[in-house]
């Protein structure tokens, strides 16, 4: 349904938007009259997957449900004001739409056709790269999915390192197959007519140059840069080597800026510092980084506004509450059902088995709101590996001597089983029990380290989970990738807490995430309702003041009659 909305709050949305932040006046009233105020009631239909994209969103009100096919699973993502989607529309050739979008709540948003989309930038040539940088962030996050990423939690940008990068790996790899190949090829055909070792070394050298250079190609592709509504996250891997995920929520980060060279400016890439107040997270080598400094500048201001409107209205119903005033009932909003949340995918044969093998050796335990995290099983097995085999060898030892198969004494056998048995199971049991005595804890409030010794001294460190500044994982060889586990790496403060050789890292990385968010929203409204309660106080104390009639002038005094003298 068409509506109209003041121009003075289009142009205020337009202007809080990255896209348009750097507009003169006179540029932002040129792109504010080609929009089209829309109103959706809840539950209605924008557009449907696979359909023609002919009109680009921007979401003035209410909220914006996405779903998305990915594989056999859906992908639900939550929009809300402020948000834009349908980046279809931006791509100069036509494109299907790749979700269905619709109203998850009254809905009002603005849109604007692809025919209008490309007079504006015809118009106002320097928008092009900035709807460009979203729209391939679109179309590379459509074709991927993120298993740690919550269902209200939205990508709004994901980019690989600037191209000239994968052009640099690539040209080594080049310059040396190609060189090898013309050499081996003129020995081929020109010195040894046919001789088999120069032609096996041109096929060797063609395999191997095409390998090497698919392996860089691979390398280049496999790092990520993604900012979501949430947090800043880091990914990268080396193919079969090393893997690894930081991240920063979006609150921690202090400052950030841009740093290039002459070289980046010239050919448009440069690092994005992101700081926070225990060091920094380096986003290298990106493409458009001015515009993807201001895209971060906005979600953080965004995500400030909301804890800010979150404050108000709670202090206006506590106020209202205090004041026996009636309390007007909140829109109706659709709130994802656990069925509505984006579920794992399903496990591989591998993934199950791993699975399995963790809750054998209970690598991960819930005691009510607490989670206990131990070590892999194949540290216990490398912890144990040596009093195994001493263990294997001593009981075979003694049977081999009792059955006098060994022309050895019958007391050393005895001596090996009744003594040296029971003291390697002892050994053994040291090492398992050493292994299981180490435990992360994670609970509503803390993190917690816990190395014990057994018969000796235990250790345990503890901080606060709303102090974490940054966490990360790291996969580091192949027998990490192999068995899924590795290290998490945890700043808080000045002090760096490590979850070692845990199962499933990223798991851990991504629980330990919600916890911090769920801490931190605790700490910040227990602080506001102590502020609340306050203020509330003092606004009672006046409305009881200014309630209050003032008392009646006190009645005047008639003065004593002058006594007369005689």
């Amino acid at each position: 349904m068409s509506m109209e909305i003041p121009q003075e709050q289009v142009l205020a949305l337009l202007q809080q938007c990255h896209l348009f932040r750097n507009l003169s006046e006179e540029q932002r009233l040129s792109v504010a009259a080609r929009w089209q105020a829309l109103f959706y009631e809840e539950g209605l239909t924008l557009y449907e997957a696979g359909q023609d994209a002919t009109a680009f969103f921007l979401i003035f009100s209410g909220r914006v449900r996405l779903s998305h096919r990915h594989g056999d699973r859906e992908e639900i993502t939550y929009l809300e004001e402020g948000d834009y989607f349908g980046e279809e529309a931006l791509s100069p050739t036509p494109l299907a739409r790749r979700a269905t979008a619709s109203a998850a709540a009254p809905l009002i948003v603005l849109r604007l056709e692809a025919t209008d989309y490309q007079a504006l930038v015809r118009e106002i040539p320097h928008l092009a790269p900035t709807f460009r940088l979203i729209l391939n962030s679109y179309l590379l996050a459509s074709r991927m999915s993120f298993h740690w990423r919550g269902p209200r939690e939205a990508v709004r940008y994901l980019a690989r390192r600037h191209p000239f990068f994968l052009f640099l790996r690539a040209a080594l790899p080049a310059l040396v197959t190609t060189a090898l190949v013309s050499l081996f090829a003129f020995l081929t055909i020109v010195v040894w007519h046919g001789a088999f070792l120069p032609t096996l070394l041109l096929v060797l050298s063609l395999v191997g140059g095409l390998g090497w250079l698919a392996w860089s190609v691979i390398d280049w592709s496999n790092d990520y840069v993604v900012i979501t509504n949430r947090r800043v996250v880091l990914l990268e891997r080396i193919l079969l080597l090393y893997e690894s995920r930081q991240e920063v929520p979006l609150e921690a980060i202090l400052a950030d800026e841009v740093q290039t060279d002459q070289i980046g400016r010239f050919i448009n890439y440069g690092n994005l510092i992101v700081r926070t107040y225990t060091g920094q997270i380096i986003l290298d080598r990106l493409a458009e980084p001015q515009r993807v400094l201001a895209l971060l500048d906005e979600q953080r201001e965004r995500a400030r506004r909301g804890r800010r409107r979150a404050q108000r209205e709670a202090i206006e119903a506590t106020i209202r509450s205090r004041l026996g005033l009636p309390t007007p009932t909140p829109p109706a909003e659709s709130v994802p059902t656990p069925a509505e949340e984006s579920p794992p995918p399903p496990p591989t044969s591998g993934q199950r088995l791993g699975k399995t093998l963790a809750r054998l050796f209970m690598l991960r335990q819930e005691e009510g709101d607490t989670i206990i995290y131990r070590t892999h099983w194949a540290i216990l097995l490398a912890k144990t590996a040596l009093p195994t085999l001493c263990l294997l060898l001593d009981l075979a030892l003694a049977l081999l001597i009792l059955s006098q198969r060994l022309p050895l004494p019958q007391r050393l056998g005895w001596v090996l089983l009744l003594i040296g048995l029971p003291a390697l199971w002892l050994w053994w049991l040291y090492q398992y029990v050493d292994w299981r005595n180490d435990r992360y804890i994670i609970t509503p409030e803390m993190i917690i380290d816990v190395y014990k010794k057994p018969l000796g001294v235990e250790e345990k460190r503890s901080a606060p989970l709303r102090n974490i500044q940054t966490i990360e994982y790291a996969r580091k060889t192949l027998i990490h990738l192999l068995l899924n586990f590795g290290t998490v790496y945890i700043r808080v403060g000045d002090t760096q807490f490590t979850f070692d050789n845990v199962y499933n890292p990223s798991e851990v990385q991504r629980e330990l995430f919600q916890h911090l968010v769920a801490a931190r929203q605790r700490e910040e409204q227990r602080a506001e309702q102590a502020q609340r309660e306050q203020l509330v106080e003092w606004i009672e104390l006046y409305h009881r003041v200014t309630n209050t009639p003032p008392p009646p002038p006190p009645a005047a005094q008639t003065p004593p009659p002058a006594s007369e003298s005689g």
